[in-house]
Parts: C-alpha cells; sequence; structure tokens
C-alpha cells in the first residue's frame, strides 16, 4: 500500500510539474527576447525537446547561479553539443548545469524511495554522480536524433534545388523557396540560418562554411565543400547540385546496410541470454530428466 501510495505521489508531482512547465511557454520567447538573445524559432513549442521545453521555467531561474563558474573547456564543449543540438538559441550552458544540478538532487531522492541501497550515503552519492548525466544523455539523444533527420532530409531537398536551378532560378531564390514551402525541420532551419547570415552581409560561401560548422557532419561538409568550389570555378550550381544528390541517395542505402548489420550483431546477445537458454531447456529438459529418474 506504502510503495503504491509513493508511486501516486510520484505521478501526480510529474503531472503538476508538467503543467506548470507548458503554461509556460507562450512566456518563454518573451523571456528570451527581454534578455536580448536572438532565436531561430518562431514560437516555443518549436523547441525539439520536451523535456527541456518542461524543465526551461526552473533551470531559467537558477541559471544565474552558475555564472561564476569559469569551466571555459567544460563550456566550450557544452555550446558545441547545444548548437549541434539545435537547442543553443533557447539553453545556455548555464541552463544546462542547472539542469545537471535539478537532476543530480530530485532523481536520487526519488530513487531512494523504492531502492534501498540508496538510502545509504555511499549510495546516494553514486546515484547522484550517475544522475547528473541525465542531461549529457539527454542532449546526446537529441543531437543524434536531429543529425538523422537532418541527413533523411537532404538528399530530397537538394533534389529540389537542383531542379529549382536547372529551371532558372538563382541558387540562394532556390533555397528561399525550400524553406518557404519545404518540410519544418532541422535542415529547413539550418537553410533559413544560411538565408539570414546572407541577408545580414555575409557572402555565400561564408554562410555555407557556417552551415557546416554549425552541423559537423562529414556529409554536408563535403556537401559543402563541393558547392564552395563550384562557387569558386564559376561551374554550374544546377549540375553540380545534381551531382550532390544521387552521391547522398547512395550514401543514405550505405547507411542504412551498414545499420542493418549493426542490428543483427545486437540481436545476438539476446538470443545468447534469453532465446537460446529457453530452446536448450526444453530440448534438453526431458532428455535429463529422464536420465535421472531412469537411473533410480
Amino acid at each position: 500500500m506504502t510503495t503504491l501510495l509513493l508511486i501516486l505521489a510520484l505521478a501526480l508531482t510529474f503531472l503538476a510539474a508538467s503543467l506548470t512547465g507548458y503554461l509556460w511557454l507562450p512566456r518563454l520567447m518573451e523571456a528570451m527576447s527581454v534578455r536580448g538573445m536572438s532565436t531561430r524559432w518562431v514560437t516555443a513549442e518549436e523547441v525539439p525537446s520536451s523535456i527541456f521545453r518542461l524543465v526551461f521555467p526552473i533551470v531559467d531561474r537558477m541559471a544565474s547561479l552558475f555564472e561564476r563558474l569559469e569551466l571555459r573547456r567544460y563550456r566550450a564543449n557544452v555550446t558545441r553539443q547545444l548548437r549541434r543540438a539545435g537547442v543553443d538559441q533557447v539553453f545556455s550552458v548555464n541552463h544546462f548545469l542547472a539542469m545537471k544540478a535539478l537532476t543530480a538532487v530530485f532523481v536520487p531522492i526519488g530513487a531512494a524511495q523504492i531502492l534501498s541501497p540508496l538510502t545509504t550515503v555511499p549510495g546516494f552519492l553514486a546515484a547522484a554522480v550517475a544522475s547528473a548525466w541525465i542531461p549529457d544523455w539527454l542532449l546526446s539523444e537529441l543531437r543524434q536524433a536531429r543529425e538523422a533527420a537532418l541527413l533523411r532530409a537532404l538528399p530530397a531537398s537538394v533534389d529540389v534545388m537542383s531542379l529549382s536551378v536547372e529551371a532558372g532560378l538563382e541558387f540562394l531564390t532556390a533555397m528561399r523557396r525550400l524553406v518557404e514551402k519545404g518540410r519544418i525541420g532541422p535542415l529547413r532551419e539550418e537553410l533559413a540560418t544560411i538565408l539570414n547570415d546572407v541577408r545580414l552581409g555575409k557572402t555565400r560561401q561564408e554562410a555555407l562554411k557556417g552551415f557546416a560548422d554549425r552541423v559537423e557532419l562529414p556529409e554536408v561538409s563535403s556537401f559543402v565543400s563541393v558547392l564552395v568550389q563550384a562557387d569558386m570555378l564559376g561551374a554550374s550550381i544546377g549540375t553540380v547540385l545534381q551531382t550532390q544528390a544521387e552521391r547522398m541517395r547512395v550514401e543514405r542505402f550505405q547507411r542504412a546496410e551498414r545499420a542493418g548489420a549493426r542490428a543483427t550483431q545486437k540481436i545476438l546477445v539476446p538470443m545468447i541470454l534469453f532465446i537460446f537458454p529457453a530452446v536448450l531447456i526444453v530440448i534438453i529438459g526431458p532428455v535429463l530428466l529422464q536420465f535421472i529418474y531412469g537411473g533410480y
């Protein structure tokens, strides 16, 4: 009965925190504009992670507590990861540190109510250290999901730009049409950022290189380097885009093959641990029972 009440209390607490976070969503962009933060998001609901949206009202009030921490190398690394995950305009390093502090305190407290070893000081400290890495894991998962979505959308988008350029549109105009009519996603946001950079005075080559620096994917870096080289040599952008789209489709097929090969290897672990023992018991079990009882 006590365990049931504890689970019910934790569920109600989570529900209350969720409602509080989502009630604050309309004020998120206003708060960022007051702090003078530039943002690529049109509305707060477009922040790609519901967990980051949920904890933002709390960590936003705690972020100022971590401003005095130097940690230059760590801050540079986290800033890079936040940028690759697409939340750098919403979450700063101070917000991330505040989130780590919250998980390091409250996750062990909640887990200690269920797991008795965590009620001891060593167990609680070990759980706190492990829980402090939860935001890093969430950020890594968010980054990988964003990069996968970007790579999935890139070949088709390059195809569309290639057709538009061959139809007579200028490269940036074709990109603008794709941003206006394309599907909402990480690639559309990055293309919009390229257009904004050009509008603010950067050259096309600088804006494209900034795209490669933000994403840090080999496929994107190769694509950008080919475009920059074609722009410098005066080659036909339409032909280059068509060639790159074909190459990207081949690479996507190769990535799918590699993912299938990795899945085949990963499935061996549950088969060895769970399926093979059950099969052996079913096959050898009757023989062993007959041998044991037949010997009497």
